[in-house]
Parts: structure tokens; C-alpha cells; sequence
């Protein structure tokens, strides 16, 4: 009996897709649309928080030592710095270090002929992972013994932290309202179908046809349009991004802050995201559909 169900299910809901050609096409072409929608504004999510990550790593942290800093006080600041999991990197200058990156700057080393770098102090470059906790790092590095002051971009990191903040919000926004009028678009699909064959299905109630052998053909007919709805906007999204990868990122490396991420790394996500949502909001649409409207 299931057998004949699932082959009853299949064959009835193949056949609805062929019924209503126009219908068909016209539902698969704007959920393709709605999911290529999506699925860019995933692409642009994802790297957009990316970039942002990175560029709250680009601005280093420097702190500046006191002059006449003992060793064991810029060992103490260094070991205190490599356990810090916030640490992306440090980098130690030495006063001389700074003197001739000065004078490289200024250009005219003739000034400093009498200067020594007694007087110019240790620094420290810094990145961190997390610009959102560089008010706790300052804090806590100021306390120090043998610091002088830190000085950091927070209006930058303050920024930075707010941006990641709104693009996730965006992105959620994005998902509800685009999933909704998808919904919507395969109900509508699935509403013009059930009434065109109304006759048929009021003759299988009589003769004792159950609610859901009646249901999961028009279930089927919305997985598989979302299905191939959802394939077509991957496709689109893949090939289009590819194609943008390839003229905006062929210069950069995956270090900088404006480097994309490679088609290959997000294809498969894009994939699942697409055909998971496609089949999945065409399911549901169709099943809400043939209860709200046909009353089986």
C-alpha cells in the first residue's frame, strides 16, 4: 500500500508540473529570483563580515614603553602578551629600530647627527582579533609596570564591532522577508492547481481517498519546484560570483582586508542554502495551500 502510495504520489505530482507548464515556469522563474536574492545577499554578508574582521585586525595597538624600561619589565609585557588569546600578533621595537624609522619618515638625517636614541623609547605594534575588546586590553596593558600609555583607533574598533553587529541583523531581515515571499508565490502555485483539478479531487473523496493521498502530490509538486527553483538561483549566484571574483580579487591575497572569499569555499553552502530553502518553503507552502483552500 505505501508502495503504491509513494508511486501514486510521484506520478501525480510530476504530472501537475506538466499540467500548467506556464504556471510552473513562471513559479520556478520567481522563486529562482527570491532565492538568487538570498543567496546574494548571503555572498555579501559573508564577506562583508570577512572584511570587517580583518580590518579590525589591520589597526595596530601601540604601546609605548617608558624610557629606561628594565628587561625584566619588557619580559614581563611579553610573556603577558603571548598568553592573551585576544593577540592576532605583536611586534617589539627597540629605540633604535623607531630612530631610523623616524629619520626614514622625516628624510633628513642630517638633523639627528648629535641625537641618540637613549631618549626614544620600546614600542609595541599590536593586532587583535576582536576590536570589541580593545577597551579592556588598554585598560589592563596600562596597569602594566614599564607602560607608558597605549594608544588605539577605538572610534575604528567601536565601529567596526556596530557594523558586524547590524550586517548579521540585515542578514536575518533579509532571510525572513525574502522566505516569506516565497511562501507565498509557491501557495499561490499550489491554489491555482488544486482548483483546476477540484472535480478530480471531490471524485477521489467520494470513492474514500484519504487527506493526505490527496496532499502529497501537490507536496511534492512544491518541493520539486522549489527544488528546481532553488538550483537555478545557486547556478545563477555561483557563475555571476565567479565572474565578479575574478575581475574584483585577481590581484589580492586572502590576507587583505578587501580580499574576497574563493567561489570554491562558499559553493557548497550557497548549494544547501538554496535547494534546503527551495524544497523546504515549497513543501510547506503547498501543504498550507491545499488545507486553507481545498479543505481536504
Amino acid at each position: 500500500m505505501r508502495t503504491t502510495l509513494l508511486r501514486h504520489s510521484l506520478s501525480e505530482g510530476f504530472n501537475n508540473l506538466v499540467r500548467h507548464p506556464l504556471v510552473t515556469l513562471a513559479s520556478i522563474t520567481t522563486i529562482a529570483l527570491m532565492l538568487f536574492l538570498l543567496g546574494a545577499f548571503t555572498l555579501f554578508s559573508i564577506n562583508a563580515r570577512q572584511m570587517m574582521a580583518r580590518a579590525g585586525e589591520q589597526p595596530p595597538v601601540e604601546i609605548t614603553l617608558e624610557i629606561g624600561v628594565t628587561d625584566e619589565e619588557i619580559a614581563a609585557i611579553v610573556a603577558d602578551l603571548a598568553g592573551d588569546p585576544n593577540i592576532l600578533e605583536y611586534t617589539l621595537f627597540t629605540p633604535e629600530q623607531n630612530f631610523e624609522t623616524f629619520k626614514a619618515n622625516l628624510g633628513k638625517d642630517e638633523l639627528f647627527a648629535d641625537f641618540s636614541a637613549d631618549y626614544i623609547p620600546h614600542t609595541f605594534a599590536i593586532r587583535l582579533h576582536d576590536p570589541a575588546g580593545s577597551e579592556d586590553f588598554k585598560s589592563h596593558m596600562e596597569g602594566l609596570p614599564g607602560v607608558r600609555k597605549v594608544d588605539l583607533e577605538l572610534k575604528v574598533m567601536q565601529f567596526l564591532s556596530k557594523a558586524i553587529v547590524w550586517v548579521n541583523y540585515a542578514t536575518l531581515t533579509a532571510f525572513a522577508v525574502l522566505g516569506v515571499v516565497a511562501f507565498f508565490i509557491i501557495s499561490n502555485m499550489v491554489r491555482v492547481a488544486v482548483f483546476a483539478r477540484g472535480d478530480e479531487i471531490n471524485i477521489m473523496k467520494y470513492v474514500g481517498a484519504t487527506n493526505w493521498y490527496i496532499r502529497i502530490p501537490y507536496i511534492l509538486e512544491g518541493a520539486v519546484t522549489g527544488l528546481l527553483g532553488g538550483g537555478l538561483a545557486w547556478l545563477s549566484a555561483y557563475v555571476i560570483y565567479s565572474r565578479l571574483y575574478e575581475t574584483v580579487a585577481a590581484n589580492t591575497v586572502p590576507t587583505d582586508v578587501l580580499a574576497m572569499i574563493a567561489p570554491a569555499e562558499l559553493a557548497s553552502m550557497v548549494l544547501l542554502l538554496n535547494v534546503g530553502l527551495g524544497i523546504g518553503i515549497g513543501a510547506l507552502g503547498s501543504a498550507v495551500s491545499v488545507r486553507r483552500y481545498i479543505q481536504v
